[in-house]
């Protein structure tokens, strides 16, 4: 086999390969529409903190702290689209049309190649809101996913601290070390939850 030959193995598979990633790109877009196309395996609530843990593939939390109220805090995590300050997400977007969540609620967030839905399953108005992944647009993908908020009182006086945690497991691959991404997720999921937080009525940013 000449060099020639074997140069063209190489253009032609990397072709192949390319053709392959742009349909499976163009298969997810579309499947992202129904953001509770496959079902999610349920993580009850009183297991949120070993899930967060240890017993999620990937697991990761922020925290930032900010001058805004319990009332707004808890608005803006309620009824904002936190998510659409994250690279190629947007939402969520409530059943509950922004008049108060309550467990048993349901959100949906969108993406460009992914979408999910996520259940309330704990919510104390100005303090805790813990959500479970209950659906994902691509089947075979994800077997559980779950976050959760938890506001208290901040290190200086009139300042709240906001708690972010979020994890979550693949479904087939779950063994491999995920949780090792995590201080490459730590600035994107700050900034989202920074962004969320901005104190824009006062020309401010927490």
């Amino acid at each position: 086999m000449d060099g020639v030959t074997v140069a063209g193995i190489v253009v032609g598979a990397v072709l192949a390969i390319g053709i392959l990633g742009v349909l499976g790109l163009l298969v997810a877009r579309a499947l992202a529409k129904r953001p509770d196309r496959a079902k999610l395996r349920d993580v009850p609530v009183a297991e949120l903190d070993s899930y967060f843990g240890t017993r999620a593939s990937f697991g990761t939390s922020v925290e930032v702290t900010t001058a805004l109220s319990r009332p707004e805090v808890w608005q803006r995590l309620t009824e904002s689209p936190y998510l659409s300050a994250l690279p190629l997400f947007t939402g969520p977007v409530w059943n509950a049309g922004g008049a108060g969540v309550s467990v048993g609620d349901w959100c949906t967030a969108s993406g460009t190649f992914v979408s999910a839905e996520l259940r309330v399953v704990e919510s104390v108005a100005g303090e805790r809101l813990s959500l479970v992944g209950s659906g994902v647009s691509i089947p075979l993908a994800v077997r559980d996913a779950a976050e959760r908020f938890t506001i208290v009182d901040g290190p200086r006086a009139g300042t709240l601290t906001v708690r972010w945690e979020v994890g979550g497991s693949p479904k087939w691959i779950g063994f491999l070390p995920w949780r090792w991404g995590a201080p490459f997720a730590k600035p994107v999921l700050s900034g989202g939850l920074r962004h969320v937080l901005q104190l824009e009525s006062a020309g401010q940013t927490a």
